[in-house]
């Protein structure tokens, strides 16, 4: 997958700008700070996910002083050009394919599958539950559309019966139906969660030792109110919910479900968040978002895009080197840095721009 030409329209601090980009190449965004170069990243990770990784307030990303924002896009999927548009105005998104509306954002995202990393995302370990159930989240909503279906269809169960419990009188047979109908919505959303979480790690083994001298061990631990090894999965649920029944109706909220997993990320058995050292953090981090890339690939044959923003700040040459050969050569990659990056780092194709107050300057080393 590739990103051809990018538009922004009043988006951030770019007035009106637009870009062309290299099918599998490596795409070096240079300059100093807050002049656009996340910017550009932030662009197209919204058209993957319709949301931003710095902000939850779309009206953040309009340009001062104007009132709406449009990131316009030619993506190649498998040899097919998709033209993509989203039109944000009064903190409503309005979708388009080839110009024609698009109804639902079901549809819409995972057109462009992009990963990230990001300096925050090294809070994702110490951060609370809900963190990381996104994070598995956000990348089994780009992957499975049955997956994003099963889970708006719980959250959506789970509204109606918090609503049902907070009633004066509360109509038990009612708090069943819901009770009864999010267990089957659990049933596949525990499944796939369990089944994601051991293919991305098996992943991140592999990758995790060429980013550490050392022979530490990853694992991960998938933590939700229900033994997972459990023979008749529903029945362990239905008496889960039967015991802890008289608590939803004190508290007046469901109190167990899988919107409370939570997913302990494990270096040599011990919660990471205890154990590692910055560098081992980012290391893992970095694993982590590549193993996300080779499941893409198996799952759909082409690699995502991958961005990379400000990457490189706290890896020594060394480090830096390696994970560059590391890339997967048919990926097309963009990295922020705040420094110049050497051409001699690289074996394959990449591309240097310098960017400056909203104004890109192409391929610095030609």
């Amino acid at each position: 997958m590739n990103i051809r030409k990018l538009k922004f329209y009043h988006f951030r601090n770019y007035d009106k700008a637009s870009f062309s980009f290299d099918e599998n190449t490596i795409h070096v965004l240079q300059g100093k700070n807050a002049q656009g170069k996340t910017n550009i990243v932030e662009g197209i990770y919204f058209l993957s996910l319709l949301r931003s990784f710095r902000t939850n307030k779309l009206a953040h990303l309009v340009k001062h002083g104007e009132a709406s924002f449009v990131i316009e896009a030619d993506v190649e999927s498998k040899g097919r050009i998709e033209e993509l548009k989203v039109a944000v105005s009064d903190s409503k998104k309005q979708l388009f394919r080839f110009n024609d509306p698009v109804a639902k954002y079901s549809s819409f995202v995972g057109m462009v599958n992009a990963i990230l990393f990001c300096p925050d995302d090294m809070t994702l370990f110490s951060d609370a539950p809900a963190a990381r159930r996104k994070f598995i989240d956000m990348e089994l909503i780009k992957l499975s559309k049955s997956y994003t279906a099963t889970l708006s269809h719980y959250q959506k169960l789970l509204k109606e019966r918090n609503q049902a419990l907070k009633q004066p009188y509360v109509d038990r047979s009612l708090l069943d139906v819901y009770t009864r109908q999010m267990i089957q919505d659990q049933k596949i959303i525990i499944s796939q969660r369990h089944r994601f979480l051991d293919e991305l790690m098996e992943k991140v083994r592999t990758l995790y030792p060429f980013f550490s001298d050392g022979q530490e061990r990853m694992e991960a631990r998938y933590e939700t109110f229900v033994s997972i090894e459990e023979d008749d999965l529903q029945q362990a649920m239905r008496a889960c919910y039967e015991k802890t029944l008289e608590r939803d109706l004190q508290y007046k909220n469901t109190q167990i479900g899988v919107h409370k997993d939570d997913f302990v990320f494990l270096l040599d058995g011990v919660p990471l968040v205890e154990a590692a050292s910055q560098g081992q953090k980012r290391s893992v981090l970095l694993a982590l978002k590549l193993g996300l890339a080779q499941i893409v690939y198996e799952k759909g044959g082409q690699y995502p895009i991958l961005l990379l923003d400000d990457v490189f700040s706290e890896l020594d040459e060394s480090r830096r080197r390696k994970l560059i050969a590391m890339l997967p050569e048919t990926m097309q990659i963009f990295i922020t840095s705040a420094e110049p990056i050497p051409k001699s780092w690289f074996e394959r194709p990449v591309k240097f721009y310098e960017i400056e107050n909203g104004k890109i300057k192409e391929d610095l080393h030609e």
